[in-house]
């Protein structure tokens, strides 16, 4: 059983152990040479042996729960793997396969144990070790899942950046001609008026239409949610939010929604109040249309303290009490032009709009929770101080 000296060495594993100490635990194990292929550790299977890569390069591999393999990194010389094993002796994770040539040194679990099992000095070492490479592993893993989670964030808002840019484009180049169409069509309905019955029909169908026309550009302009270039207002967030509800009640008196803001302490607000007023606007429709269509329900709205980016905000909560959502619509709410409505008229942009103003000019969050059948729990959190 041929062993290489120092085979041990600059392992960070063993970093504590003496070089007598590495001495010895290497007299436990064997090197050998394995070709390209060749399979070192198989995932799933019982771990008996630590390995140290002495030359070449290994690929580690885990399976994708189809029945495929996905590569997720590789192991140089001077790495090891498999050092759970030298404790637990549970199942491999991943597959270790060979790149090119290795030559690797092994060392089984059974003849380690039966070195360090009489050290109590030499098991403190290796438990000080590997508590400190699974502090650094789970660390890696947390930051790496933040880093995703920044990602795909990032590229959330990209996309709704780019549609932003794309219908203020768009509304800005209708404005004018829709315009001058407004004005004739006007014109026509005067002209059918004076006498000209042959054109009463198709004016007011040219009107109505126009109306709808100038109502989806108007909606187009509001998702852009431009910030606001003016100062600041001291305000009071629960005040705003009061506001908001009387507003919508006034132009929606038809309304069977029963709102309740629950009672609580004031909230101090540095912001814009339009901005919150055209979120609370589309929410509370949007509680209307799409969470009672048939009409009556209820809405219930908090505000408490919370925390964004360790910086002091409000969490403003909507809980209803409707038909919900269903779980493959969730990811896509607050794309532009999504909705269950079409057919009873409804464009879609609501949502795009409150997303937009939330997570721009009023950087905040937005967050939508719901169950079919269980209503729904819209969450805002919005900072203090911009």
């Amino acid at each position: 059983m041929p062993t290489v000296c120092g085979a041990l060495d600059g392992i960070s594993l063993f970093d504590s152990f003496t070089s007598a100490e590495r001495a010895a635990v290497e007299a436990q194990g064997r090197v050998f040479d394995a070709p390209p292929g060749h399979v070192l550790m198989s995932e799933g299977t019982e771990a008996q042996s630590l390995y140290v890569l002495l030359s070449g390069t290994v690929r580690v591999v885990r399976s994708d729960g189809v029945g495929g393999q996905v590569e997720v990194g590789f192991r140089q010389a001077g790495e090891c793997f498999g050092e759970m094993a030298l404790v637990d002796g549970g199942t491999r994770s991943a597959s270790i396969i060979a790149a090119t040539p290795v030559t690797v040194f092994e060392l089984e679990r059974d003849l380690f144990l039966s070195l360090i099992s009489p050290s109590p000095d030499l098991l403190a070492k290796l438990l000080r070790e590997l508590s400190r490479m699974i502090r650094d592993v789970s660390e890696r893993v947390v930051r790496e899942d933040l880093e995703r989670r920044a990602r795909l964030a990032e590229s959330a808002l990209a996309r709704h950046r780019a549609i932003t840019q794309a219908v203020t484009g768009l509304a800005h180049e209708l404005n004018t001609p829709l315009g001058v169409c407004v004005t004739a069509a006007s014109h026509l309905q005067d002209l059918a008026v004076m006498g000209m019955e042959d054109v009463r029909e198709p004016t007011a169908l040219l009107q109505s239409n126009l109306a709808r026309a100038v109502e989806l550009v108007e909606a187009f302009t509001a998702i852009a949610a431009c910030q606001h270039t003016g100062p600041l207002d001291a305000l009071d967030a629960r005040e705003v939010v009061e506001h908001a509800i009387a507003l919508f009640r006034a132009q929606r008196p038809d309304c069977g929604l029963s709102i309740t803001v629950l009672p609580g302490d004031p909230c101090p607000w540095l912001g814009h109040a339009a901005h919150l007023d055209r979120v609370l606007h589309h929410l509370i429709d949007n509680v209307h249309a799409h969470a009672h269509p048939d009409g009556g329900g209820s809405l219930t709205i908090a505000l408490d303290p919370a925390a964004l980016e360790g910086k002091r905000a409000w969490r403003i909560t909507l809980r209803d009490d409707g038909v919900g959502i269903a779980a493959a619509h969730l990811p896509v709410l607050t794309d532009a032009f999504f909705t269950t409505a079409r057919g009873r008229g409804h464009k879609g942009l609501g949502l795009a709009v409150v997303f937009n103003t939330v997570t721009g000019p009023m950087g905040g969050r937005l967050s939508i929770d719901s169950q079919p059948g269980q209503g729904t729990r819209v969450t805002l959190v919005i900072p203090q101080d911009l």
